[in-house]
Parts: C-alpha cells; structure tokens; sequence
C-alpha cells in the first residue's frame, strides 16, 4: 500500500516537474523571439504612470488610470500576423492609489488637468434656444452635456430627443428648480430611459450640503464648477480661470447665448479639445493610446 502511495506521489511529482520544466523551456522560447524583445523594447515608450485623484476640503479632481502595454495580449496578437505592428499593442488600465471611484460626498469642480481638453456643460430651464444652440454645436462638431430639469424633460421630450439625436449627454438639474429626493430618481429614470448615458452627475453652481447629502446617497457625483455663466457674468469675467480639465458651465438664456461663439473662439485658440461629461471626468488612461 506504501510502495503504491510513494508511486502515484512520484507520478505526480514528475507530472508537475515536466509540466514547470515545458512551461520554462516556453517562457525562455518566447523571450528570446525578435517579436517579443522589440515589444519590450518599446513598451516604456507606452506606458503610462497612473494620476492620483486630488482632495483638498470638499472638493475632488479625478485621477488617471496607469496604461500600461499588456504583453503577453500583445504578443498572441502580432505573433499571429507575423510581425511587429504598434496598432496592435493592447493596454491594459492600472487604478490610482487614490481614485475618485465611489467618493460621492465631495465636490468635482473639474477635470484632470493632464487632459488638454474642457467640458462644456449647458444648463436647461427651457427650449426656447435648443434649436439655435443645436446648430451652433452642429457646425462646430461638438458635443456637449446638458443638465436638464425634469419637469421640462417630462413636457418637451421631444425636444429633448434632438440633443439625444445630436450625441450629446442629458443629465439631472433637479425637478422644479430644486433636486428633491422623492424625485431625483423618477427624472434619472426618464434620463436613462430616452438617453445612452447613465445619470450620475447633480450640478449646483454654489455649495449646497443638502444637495450634496440627497446625490451621494444615491451614487451621484455632484460638479461645482467655478467657471460660470449667467446672467450676471460674462465668458470675459471667466475666461483666466481656464486650464485644461476646466468645466464651463453655461446657464442657458437670450444673453448667455451670445456668450456662446465668443467662448469658443477663445477656446479654439488655446487649442483646447471638447469632451462630454462623462469621458472628460472618467479616469481612464487609455484613451490616448488607442
């Protein structure tokens, strides 16, 4: 029974020992192929370090992923056409120490400032100037994200289906002026119902605790930009506090309308690129790589 026992342990054990020893003789193979060494080569050239997200008080800017070259995908890829082709390396995302994941109870008032681009950011009360700034935006190429309030969302879907159309981003401004926590899921609802984007994001343009408490209870995000503009305050009052990550924010009606070109006639100059919401504050690392 023992000399049977100790000859299925040796079994094993060999069994083991080819299997490590096959695997080792691969690995030393691979790593010694051209096509392997030339990804290593120039993987430093791609790789990315990750960004930690910034807190300071009760405000938060999102972090970046680490992109980093995944090169065991890169290589099964190339070694199937051949040769080396840097379109086809693949990445894979490394996460921050500090991320802005599930920090909902703290203030975003912009993104990363490693991004050379802007979100802008458009406030509906109304659709008395939807048509026009349809087709400013239209001509410009860019899309945008609107904060809509529910009850206009409720009365002038249709409306609203042309920015959807356009492939802008809707998002919640509350119901009747106000964010109401009996209702705040109802308009997120109808959002995520007519919409492609999820409705993550509240806006206020001051500090508003209560707000804060009612969109973090329900994983939202809430965005406090400082770069505003309204009825008392032009893009000209603004304009210096842009960097790149910067969220502007446009509370829409007949006199900010024509704040609109100037905005991105300064815009265009500084060569800033526009982003929705929800790429311009999401931590990936990857996009610049693909």
């Amino acid at each position: 029974m023992l000399k049977k026992s100790l000859k299925i342990l040796g079994l094993i054990l060999l069994i083991g020992f080819s299997f490590f020893y096959t695997e080792k003789v691969a690995t030393v193979v691979r790593n010694q192929d051209p096509l392997m060494i030339k990804i290593l080569e120039h993987r430093s050239i791609f790789n990315k370090d990750s960004i930690d997200a910034f807190i300071e008080d009760n405000s938060i800017i999102p972090g970046i992923n680490a992109c980093v070259v995944d090169i065991n995908s890169s290589y099964s890829k190339m070694k199937r056409v051949g040769s080396y082709n840097s379109n086809m390396i693949e990445y894979k995302e490394i996460k921050p120490k500090l991320s802005i994941q599930k920090i909902y109870d703290k203030y975003i008032i912009r993104g990363n400032k490693d991004k050379p681009e802007v979100a802008l950011v458009f406030k509906l009360n109304d659709t008395i100037n939807i048509t026009n700034l349809i087709n400013i935006l239209s001509k410009r190429g860019i899309k945008a994200s609107f904060f809509i309030d529910g009850k206009l969302i409720e009365n002038e879907s249709q409306n609203i289906y042309k920015l959807i159309n356009q492939g802008h981003e809707i998002y919640n401004l509350g119901y009747e002026g106000q964010y109401n926590k009996n209702l705040l899921l109802w308009t997120n609802s109808m959002i995520e119902n007519m919409s492609y984007n999820k409705s993550k994001y509240c806006l206020i343009t001051t500090e508003n605790k209560k707000v804060l408490d009612i969109c973090s209870s329900n994983k939202m995000y809430t965005i406090k930009s400082d770069i505003v503009i309204n009825y008392g305050t032009s893009f000209n009052d603004t304009k210096s506090n842009i960097v790149k990550g910067s969220i502007i924010v446009f509370d829409i009606n007949n006199k900010t309308m024509t704040e609109i070109p100037k905005a991105l006639l300064f815009l265009n100059s500084k060569g800033y690129k526009y982003n929705l919401l929800s790429n311009h504050l999401s931590e990936r690392g990857c996009y610049s790589n693909k």
